[in-house]
C-alpha cells in the first residue's frame, strides 16, 4: 500500500438501535494507539477506559495492560485490518 494511501473506515456501535456511527478517513499507516484517540474524538468520549482492537493479526492494546497483548503504538493499521472481505476489526471499549 502506497504512504500515502488512506483508509476510509466505518465505526458503529454494536447492538445499539437505531445504529450510532461515524465515518473516519485516516492514514493507512496510522499507528493503532492513534487510531483509538481518532475514535475517542470522533464518538465524543474522553479516553476514560482500557480498550482493545481485535484484529486478525492478535489483540493489541495498551503496552502491559493485559497478558498477550500486543503493543498497539508499534502497528500500523494498514498492516493489521481484516481483508475487504472480512470488514470488521472490533474496538471494545
Amino acid at each position: 500500500m502506497p504512504a500515502d494511501s488512506v483508509l476510509q473506515l466505518k465505526v458503529t456501535l454494536a447492538d445499539i438501535h437505531p445504529p450510532i456511527w461515524r465515518r473516519l478517513q485516516v492514514p493507512a499507516d496510522l499507528k493503532l494507539a492513534r487510531l483509538h484517540l481518532a475514535i475517542q474524538t470522533a464518538m465524543g468520549w474522553e479516553n476514560y477506559h482500557m480498550h482493545l482492537f481485535t484484529t486478525p493479526a492478535g489483540d493489541y492494546g495498551l503496552r502491559d495492560s493485559e497478558p498477550g497483548h500486543r503493543d498497539e503504538r508499534k502497528a500500523p493499521l494498514d498492516t493489521v485490518a481484516p481483508t475487504a472481505g472480512d470488514r470488521q476489526l472490533r474496538y471494545g471499549v
